[in-house]
């Protein structure tokens, strides 16, 4: 039976903290340890507790914690940053096939200065944006009725705007949504103390809950 969650400890954000500033190597290795104790293996209970929610919300999502949980080694062969670890880590559900990046996702997040989490996508998705604004256009209505939901009410939308009018024919009150070249329903704190206890876990299964019909809706457009 795996070991139960009771939240974060303090140590792993002094852990991510001092990660920022010391952020190599031979510094890493002397202090893994930390990490895995007071980060990656309290994420894996995490992720364990919420499986079978986010199984009920999608059934595809791949269940492997290998996947689920992020590496703290960041892949910097495309990227101008070359530091080498992450002073953030997440739980990412997404179905297999595809990379975090070019997923459809919703995840839970932590770092030195708050928490979050939120559903869509982390970068331009053009085949499953395409495919959400020919259904918001073909039924308007089920698109306000989804996104004005009032459990939604609390998220941000997040996205990058196409600078030219994609869609000129869309209502007025759902066009900046339709003109996002990726859209995401996020939620952020930059209080940690709610994530050093039990309760954290009974937060974030009602945000995937709360979140899974705005997943749902872009899911199934594709």
């Amino acid at each position: 039976m795996p070991e139960k969650f009771c939240g974060f400890k303090p140590e792993a954000y002094i852990f991510l903290t001092e990660l920022g500033f010391n952020n190599n190597k031979q510094w890493m290795d002397e202090n893994r340890w930390r990490y895995k104790e007071y980060v990656y293996k309290p994420l894996c209970r995490l992720g364990e507790m919420l499986l079978p929610t986010m199984l009920d919300i999608d059934p595809e999502f791949n269940p492997r914690l290998t996947t689920i949980v992020s590496r703290i080694n960041r892949d910097t062969r495309y990227s101008k940053n070359k530091l080498p670890y992450r002073d953030h880590m997440w739980l990412g559900f997404r179905r297999d096939g595809r990379s975090m990046g070019e997923s459809l996702c919703m995840y839970f997040e932590i770092s030195p200065t708050g928490y979050g989490y939120g559903s869509g996508m982390y970068c331009t998705n053009l085949e499953v944006m395409n495919g959400l604004r020919a259904h918001a256009m073909a039924d308007p209505e089920g698109f306000r009725r989804m996104i004005n939901a009032p459990a939604l009410k609390r998220y941000t939308v997040e996205g990058e705007s196409y600078k030219k009018d994609k869609v000129p024919a869309a209502p007025e009150d759902i066009k900046p949504y339709l003109n996002l070249k990726g859209m995401s329903l996020c939620y952020e704190s930059h209080s940690l103390a709610p994530t050093m206890n039990a309760g954290i876990f009974d937060e974030v299964k009602t945000a995937m809950e709360e979140l899974a019909p705005f997943y749902r809706y872009v899911c199934n457009v594709k």
